[in-house]
C-alpha cells in the first residue's frame, strides 16, 4: 500500500516544484479542492444507505439506532473535509489523506460490493444488507482518513528531520569555515600592524579595524553555534543551578574585556532556579550587550518575586532600539531592512526560551533594564557555601 502512495507523493512533487507561479498555484488549489471534497462526497453519499431503515416502517429500535450511528459518521466525515481544506496539511499531505478515504472504500466496497450481487442474484436483498453496508463502509472511510492524517503527520516530521539534519550540516560547515577564516584575518591583521612604522598611521586604523571585524566573524560564529545548541536543548531536563554562581561565572568572563566598565554584582548566595546550564551563556550575551552599547555603569542583580527569580541587567546607556526590541519580541517580522544589529540578543533569547524562561526588555527612567525569569528551585539540601552550581535532577 506504500508503493501508490509514494508514487503519488512523487507525482504531487513533480506538481508543485516549479515553484509559486500563477500556474502551479490554480494547479495546488484544485487539488487540494478536489482532494477535501472527495472525503465529503463520501461521508455525504453513504448517508443514502444508512439512513435505509428510516424509510421502512417496522424496523426495530437497534436498526435505527445504527442508522444515526452511522449517520453521523457520514457526517463527521463531511466536516472532515472542510475542515481538512482549511487545516494547516499542506496540499500532497491533504491529497493522501484523501488517498486514504478512497482505499478505505475500495478495499471493503468491493467485498459488499459482491455480497451484495450474490444476495440479489438469490433475491433476498434487505434493508439489513443495506444498512450493514452503510454502516461498515461509514467507518472504514472515517478509519482510514484518521489513518491518513497520522500518515501525514508522519512524512512531515520525517520531511522536518530530513530538513534539520541538512541544516545542522550546513550550520557547521558554515561555523567551521568562519572560525577558519576569522583565524587567518586576525593573524594576518596582528602580523600587517606589527609591522607598520609609526608614520603610517592610516594603515594602522586600517589594520586595526580589519582585526575587530575579524573578531566580529569569530564571534557571529560563536554565538551562531550557542543558537544552534539551544534549539536542540528543548527537551533537555532543567536542572537546579545556583543563580550566583551563574552569575559570577557569567560576569566574570565578561569583566576581564570591560576596560573602564563598573560590573557590580548584588545575587544571594542561596538562590536557585530551574533552568539549562547554558544560561550562563545568556547571561554573558546581556552582560557583554550592556558593556557595548551601555553606559560605565552596569548592575547584575536577582531577586526572589514568588514562585519565579528575576535576574537583571541594569545599565546607564541609551537603551535597545524600539524596532530592535519589536523583533526580539516577535511583535515585528524579520526583513531586509529589518532583522536586528546583531546576534547577542538572539542568542539569549534562544537560550531563555529553551530553559523555559522569559526575556523581557524596559526602561526605568534613564536606565535600561533586561529582565531575565525562570521558576525557582528550592535550595538541595545539602545547600552551603561550597556547594556545586547545579545538580542534575530534573523539574
Amino acid at each position: 500500500m506504500s508503493a501508490p502512495l509514494a508514487r503519488i507523493d512523487r507525482a504531487l512533487v513533480r506538481m508543485f516544484e516549479a515553484g509559486p507561479t500563477d500556474g502551479s498555484r490554480r494547479r495546488e488549489r484544485l487539488a487540494r479542492f478536489g482532494a477535501c471534497i472527495a472525503i465529503s462526497s463520501t461521508g455525504v453519499s453513504l448517508v443514502i444507505p444508512n439512513v435505509a431503515p428510516y424509510l421502512v416502517s417496522g424496523q426495530p429500535p437497534v436498526a435505527l439506532w445504527l442508522a444515526a450511528l452511522g449517520v453521523a459518521v457520514c457526517l463527521g466525515l463531511a466536516a472532515a473535509g472542510v475542515r481538512l481544506y482549511r487545516s494547516g496539511f499542506s496540499t500532497p499531505n491533504a491529497v493522501r489523506i484523501a488517498v486514504w478515504n478512497f482505499l478505505g472504500l475500495v478495499v471493503l466496497g468491493a467485498v459488499l460490493l459482491s455480497h451484495g450481487a450474490y444476495r440479489g442474484a438469490l433475491g433476498t436483498v434487505t434493508t439489513a444488507d443495506a444498512l450493514a453496508a452503510g454502516n461498515v463502509l461509514a467507518i472504514s472511510a472515517a478509519a482510514h482518513v484518521i489513518i491518513g492524517v497520522h500518515d501525514a503527520r508522519r512524512v512531515r516530521a520525517e520531511q522536518l528531520a530530513h530538513e534539520r539534519e541538512k541544516f545542522a550540516v550546513l550550520s557547521r560547515v558554515l561555523r567551521h569555515n568562519l572560525r577558519n577564516d576569522a583565524t587567518v584575518l586576525i593573524g594576518q591583521s596582528e602580523r600587517l600592524a606589527s609591522e607598520l612604522d609609526d608614520d603610517d598611521a592610516a594603515l594602522a586604523s586600517s589594520a586595526e579595524l580589519l582585526y575587530d571585524r575579524s573578531r566580529d566573524v569569530g564571534d557571529l560564529a560563536t554565538k551562531t553555534k550557542a543558537m544552534v545548541e539551544a534549539l536542540d536543548r528543548r527537551s533537555t531536563p532543567n536542572a537546579r543551578l545556583n543563580v550566583h554562581d551563574v552569575v559570577a561565572d557569567a560576569v566574570d568572563g565578561v569583566r576581564a574585556d570591560a576596560d573602564g566598565v563598573d560590573v557590580s554584582v548584588d545575587v544571594p548566595r542561596n538562590l536557585w532556579i530551574w533552568a539549562d546550564d547554558s544560561i550562563g551563556t545568556a547571561l554573558a550575551e546581556l552582560v557583554e550587550n550592556a558593556v557595548e552599547h551601555g553606559g560605565s555603569d552596569i548592575r547584575v542583580e536577582a531577586t526572589d518575586d514568588g514562585g519565579r527569580v528575576d535576574v537583571r541587567v541594569v545599565d546607564d546607556g541609551p537603551g535597545i532600539p524600539t524596532d530592535e526590541r519589536a523583533i526580539l519580541s516577535g511583535d515585528e517580522e524579520i526583513t531586509q531592512l529589518t532583522h536586528g544589529s546583531g546576534l547577542g540578543l538572539w542568542v539569549a533569547r534562544s537560550v531563555a526560551e529553551a530553559a523555559d524562561g522569559e526575556l523581557t526588555f524596559d526602561t526605568d527612567g534613564e536606565r535600561t533594564v533586561v529582565r531575565l525569569a525562570h521558576d525557582r528551585a528550592e535550595p538541595p539540601v545539602e545547600a552551603s557555601g561550597d556547594t556545586p552550581s547545579a545538580t542534575p535532577t530534573a523539574a
